[in-house]
């Protein structure tokens, strides 16, 4: 009988031993019964009768065994009940750990006779799924470790072969990505990554910039891979993309353009001012390759202090930023070009207006004679419509970046991937913003 020793009692979160003293009088007590531990491990329609402790090379083993609570079946086919037992085999699984030792639930699967339908049928037990070795809690916390740690890690600290732990992170995974619900995106991100540093096998990550998740991961960054992903939507998924935005890269565009007509494409800023600070790189390295000795070593350790934010420079760095800048005067007229645009991009948000000073700023640019920011004015110029659209909403792919990072940080703690799948199902269940799993009904 559950006894409530306070009623109305305040509910508290016991952090600490201390407020689980006090947070005891909320509480509904249970005395202890020869159902508790059956209670206890959720294991519906089974009865603990007995368990066992062992050890095996310094690690406690704990065996729990079981019976059925009823004696009856129902046939899945045509749901009639039969206490025809055709089959009893010996079974055991593993559970989650009870008091840090590994544990394991014997049991004896049946196999039922039914009558009506004249063939036998395998009992179905809601905590196990069908040919698993694991219980379902047991393949759940599973695949929740995976999601914030690398499979041999979890391997590792539950005892398992790597792969049976990528199996049921995929398994699950699968799942949940199935169960998604995937809403209409009316802004969206196209950006691409590389699976390993220094080699060219880009992926192709889609992201809702409102809802600040990955959407998709394609394996090919190729206008035929974006172009069948927008044509796997629906008409109505396909209306709702009002923004796109994307780096500097000519064959997305192409394919929104023709794909998503009615769409706005913004030409990410942070993509425009990353060209730009790699023309000021560019003049640097070439004032570095015909300088002197002592300019040279003046212009040594300046190529991050150039392309920074001015007001995030130390006091050490602004000093030497004003040194270089005395000294040649080519870098210091490029560098105010770089430091007018980035003020431009930060504090206008009126596109008519950003347009005018954007026009003023490029003839300056032109009018400096520095090839290297006319090869920029030249690019600027073969997306201005896109760049300038920026300003209507200020759209950006910081979102995308963000995700990114991210993405990086995953690749990272995994040391690459070698199956793509495997690499997908990671990001979208730690950035897709996927709902809780649940069991197959």
């Amino acid at each position: 009988m559950n006894t409530p020793l306070l009623l109305n009692a305040p509910k508290f979160n016991s952090r600490d031993a201390a407020r689980a003293v006090k947070q005891q009088a909320g509480l509904m007590i249970e005395a202890v019964s020869a159902g508790t531990l059956s209670s206890l491990l959720n294991l519906s329609g089974m009865i603990v009768t007995s368990y066992a402790c062992e050890k095996q090379d310094k690690q406690e083993i704990l065996h729990i065994f079981c019976e059925h609570k009823h004696d009856v079946a129902i046939c899945p086919d045509c749901s009639t009940v039969t206490q025809a037992v055709h089959e009893r085999t010996e079974r055991c699984v593993r559970h989650l750990d009870i008091w840090g030792k590994r544990t394991y639930v014997h049991f004896a699967a049946r196999r039922f006779d039914c009558e009506p339908c004249a063939k036998s049928f395998m009992e179905e037990l809601s905590w196990l799924e069908s040919q698993r070795r694991e219980s379902m809690a047991y393949e759940l916390h599973v695949y929740n470790q995976c999601r914030h740690s690398d499979i041999a890690a979890v391997a590792e600290q539950e005892g398992l072969h790597p792969e049976t732990v990528r199996l049921l992170f995929g398994r699950w995974a699968k799942r949940t990505v199935q169960q998604q619900k995937r809403g209409r995106v009316h802004c969206l991100g196209i950006d691409e990554l590389s699976l390993h540093k220094g080699h060219k096998d880009f992926v192709m990550v889609l992201s809702d910039l409102e809802r600040h998740c990955v959407i998709a991961v394609l394996e090919e960054r190729s206008q035929e891979a974006l172009k069948g992903w927008l044509n796997d939507l629906s008409e109505g998924e396909r209306k709702a993309i009002r923004v796109v935005t994307m780096d500097m890269w000519g064959p997305y565009r192409g394919v929104i353009k023709s794909t998503l007509p009615w769409a706005e494409i913004v030409a990410d800023r942070f993509h425009v001012t990353k060209h730009l600070n790699d023309a000021i790189t560019k003049i640097r390295c070439a004032l570095q390759n015909k300088a002197n000795p002592t300019d040279y070593e003046l212009l040594k350790g300046t190529r991050w202090i150039l392309v920074r934010h001015r007001e995030e420079l130390t006091p050490a760095e602004e000093a030497k930023l004003q040194s270089v800048l005395a000294a040649f005067p080519t870098l210091r007229k490029a560098y105010l070009l770089k430091e007018r645009f980035r003020i431009l991009s930060d504090k206008l948000k009126d596109r008519k207006q950003a347009e005018r000073f954007l026009r003023a700023w490029v003839y300056e640019a032109q009018a400096s004679g520095l090839s290297q920011l006319l090869k920029f004015v030249k690019t600027l110029e073969n997306w201005w419509e896109e760049f300038l659209n920026y300003f209507n909403e200020g759209f950006t792919s910081a979102v995308v970046e963000g995700l990114n990072n991210a993405i990086r940080g995953i690749i990272r703690r995994a040391f690459g991937y070698h199956v793509f799948e495997t690499f997908r199902l990671h990001v979208m269940v730690e950035q897709g913003n996927l709902p809780t799993p649940s069991p197959p009904i």
